[in-house]
This record gives structure tokens, sequence and C-alpha cells, in this order.
């Protein structure tokens, strides 16, 4: 099962683009399994393309309009809270098993004297509920964050030098640092082995250049190199960190030092 954590409540572009994906596919395949077994069926002349399209869309149409909606009014959540998740999450099944139920009674709310006609739409009805089952089960929503996390420190640095000008004659600005250190009451913190972020603005969409610590024994493990951050894994954290600026500067290698300007303290309840 894949789930998306949410923290800020907005989705973003790839996972409204795959979830819209899914129940367009999920329609395309009930509305070609319909028409197989019309079509060997030979009930043409008792439904026609255009009340398959009419049944279907009646099922999926609506779980479409409802995403829409929620993401635009804001209300749709893929995260829960720690407190009431349980209670949560059973609502968010319940919404769709009303959901269901509601399309299904609207689906055989007339009287269907063809035999025929109510078999072929339970069987869309059915493929519907498995399409609603997987959509449920792979976008479920997970807790914010862990059940045993009690705080998180996070670590402001602020460089002593903010420009550097490389061989292109681009300037590379470097913003600021961060570390952040997690507490959790199942286990001890040893406040080591954390992720020091360095955000930088730069006009090249590939670095060409890299930073690495001064103290090589401080870094472990790889790093993430993206066009306005960059990852290291560092053993300690200290109130002053230097790092290596790997780049086709007029020097080739500067050195930058992070000095430690502010403690933020995020409680979580």
């Amino acid at each position: 099962m894949s789930n998306y954590q949410l923290r800020f409540g907005v989705p973003s572009l790839d996972i409204i683009l795959e979830l819209f994906i899914c129940i367009i596919s999920f329609l395309a395949f009930s509305i070609t399994i319909s028409v197989i077994v019309i079509t060997l069926s030979r009930k043409s002349s008792i439904i026609s393309f255009s009340r398959v399209l009419k049944f279907n869309s009646s099922l999926y149409l609506p779980l479409i309009v409802f995403y829409l909606l929620s993401f635009k009014l804001g209300v749709y959540c893929l995260s829960f809270s720690r407190k009431n998740d349980w209670i949560e999450k059973v609502l968010y099944v319940l919404f769709f098993l009303i959901l269901f139920s509601c399309q299904a009674y609207f689906l055989f709310y007339k009287n269907t004297e063809n035999s025929f006609t109510k078999r072929y739409k339970i069987i869309i009805l059915f493929i519907y509920f498995i399409s609603l089952t997987y959509i449920i089960n792979h976008f479920f929503p997970i807790d914010s964050y862990d059940k045993y996390l009690t705080h998180s420190k996070t670590y402001i640095y602020l460089p002593t030098k903010k420009t550097i000008k490389l061989r292109d004659n681009s300037i590379l600005k470097i913003d600021s640092a961060i570390s952040i250190n997690e507490y959790y009451s199942n286990k001890k913190n040893l406040e080591k082995d954390l992720m020091f972020t360095i955000y930088f603005n730069s006009p090249h969409k590939d670095p060409p250049f890299s930073f690495k610590a001064l103290d090589s024994l401080n870094e472990f493990g790889g790093s993430s190199h993206q066009p306005k951050y960059k990852e290291l894994f560092l053993k300690k954290i200290n109130d002053s960190i230097k790092i290596v600026l790997h780049s086709y500067s007029e020097k080739d290698i500067d050195t930058i030092l992070f000095v430690r300007r502010k403690i933020r303290i995020t409680q979580y309840p």
C-alpha cells in the first residue's frame, strides 16, 4: 500500500494527477468490460453504448467531482492528527461506504424489468466497488507524525560569507542552513548522525559545485544535491560548522563558516 503523507494540507500536483489518472483508468476499464459483456451477450439492442456511458459515469464522475471540490475547498486531508486518528480513519472509510451505498441505490432506483440489465448493473457495481477499495487503500491517509515523537529542535545557521563569484561570472548566494533533531519517547536521543541542509540560489540548473564538510571525519554516508539545496550527513552538529565549497570559482575552493544563530523547538501533543 502506498501512503501519502501531507504535512501542510496541500496535495502536490503529482499526487493529484496520479489520483485522477487512477479514477479515469478504472472508468475506462469498466466501460471496456461493459462493451465486451454486452457484445458477447448480443444485448446491444437492450443496453446501448450511451446507456453504458450513463451508468458508468454515474459512478465515477461523482468521485471526481468530490475530489475536485475537496481540493478546491482545502478540506481533503491526506494526513490525520495523532490525537483522534482512529476516529478520523473510521469517518474516512464510513464516508466512502455511504457514497457507495447512495450510488448503488440510485443505480437501481428505477425498477428494471429486464433481467440482463439488472445483472449488468451488478457487474459494473462490483467493478466500481473494487475500484473504490483500491483508491481508498492506495491513497489512505496516515498519521501526520510518529506517535512517539515528543518534540523537535531546528538549528538555524547563517553563513559568514553569503556570495561567491564563479568562474563564469555568475553569483552563488548562500542563504542559510538548518539541521533538525527529533526526540522520541520510546528511544534515547543521542543528538548525532543528523542531516545538515544548505540552502542557496544559483543560476545553474545543474550546479557546477559541491559542498563538503571541512572535517571529513564528521561526514558520513552519501549526500543529496538539488538545484536549490544540498544535504550533508554529519555525525555531530556544533555551534559552528566549516563547509568547503568545491567549484569553478576564481579560487576553485572556498571555505564557508556556518554559525548557529537560532534554535526553534516544536512540541507535539
